[in-house]
């Protein structure tokens, strides 16, 4: 069962730094980085979005014991669910299930992290609005029942979901600034690898899910939604053959990265204008938090 937990924000490098992790030899090579196990329990399953339906049966693990089989024990092992870290109850159910667990939340400027989110819908040809465009459907409520990596601003309100998690989990929770984690890589890995009870190594550096516009939109939405013969075909191949194959078809044919213009990212930050106002003075993260809403 897992010893950690990587709790979120999606789109701040969590697949990358769960990856490096696998890296480590005392860290066990899991079946699924984000088998959602806990907030399928919690907030349910059903999701209304363009391919969301497709993106649940891909990764939730609901079932106890089919959860349970994913990890190997005597290693460490790491639960990269991106999107716990969004719902106090996830947390609350989390906390209830591994007391003793330790949890990782990683932070970058968040309207980078909208715009990386929104470019990560736009490659897997499920987003066709504009960026502004999108914000506005959210505002509008058009979202409400969408799965959380649409909710371009919601899901860039880390104050009071970090708060929340240091209060229910204390010294057992890391945040990590995702600007070092990108620029002194090393030091922050060491860092993560002291605190989940790991010697250091040295660690290759590899940022995961590279966004942009889909040279065929066709082409890639067979590479990313569910198909009877898709499915014959991969339950022919071990799943990190898999993985890899996935990732290199993706990757041939996303072409430019869609660009953030200066006025989408003043509207965008006016709206979160009033997130630094509810940032605790005197807890481990109000620095962090305090440089990330100084907009």
């Amino acid at each position: 069962m897992p010893d950690v937990f990587i709790l979120g924000f999606t789109k701040c490098a969590t697949t990358s730094l769960y990856n490096q992790l696998m890296q480590h030899p005392g860290v066990s090579r899991t079946k699924r980085k984000e088998p959602h196990y806990h907030f399928a329990n919690v907030i349910g399953d059903k999701f209304a979005g363009p391919a969301d339906q497709d993106t649940v049966r891909q990764m939730f693990v609901a079932d106890r014991e089919k959860y349970q089989s994913l990890y190997e024990p005597g290693k460490v092992s790491i639960d990269g669910s991106a999107m716990s870290v969004e719902h106090p109850e996830v947390l609350k159910s989390i906390n209830a299930d591994f007391p003793q667990a330790k949890f990782i939340i990683m932070l970058r400027d968040p309207i980078d992290r909208a715009f990386s989110a929104y470019a990560h819908l736009v490659r897997d040809a499920r987003e066709a609005r504009t960026f502004k465009q999108a914000i506005e459907h959210e505002l509008s409520g058009g979202r409400a029942d969408y799965l959380p990596i649409w909710q371009n601003i919601q899901s860039s309100r880390f104050v009071e979901a970090t708060q929340f998690a240091r209060t229910l989990f204390g010294d057992r929770l890391q945040v990590i600034s995702y600007h070092d984690y990108a620029s002194d890589n090393q030091q922050v890995m060491n860092k993560i690898a002291h605190f989940i009870g790991l010697s250091p190594i040295q660690w290759k550096q590899d940022f995961a899910n590279r966004s942009g516009i889909p040279r065929s939109k066709v082409f890639q939405k067979i590479l990313m939604r569910r198909s009877l013969a898709k499915t014959l075909f991969v339950s022919l191949f071990p799943e990190t053959f898999v993985v890899s194959l996935k990732r290199a078809l993706v990757e041939r044919n996303t072409g430019k990265k869609p660009a953030l213009t200066t006025e989408e990212r003043d509207y965008f930050a006016q709206l979160l204008i009033d997130e630094r106002q509810k940032i605790l003075p005197g807890t481990p993260d109000t620095q962090l938090l305090e440089s990330l809403y100084t907009l």
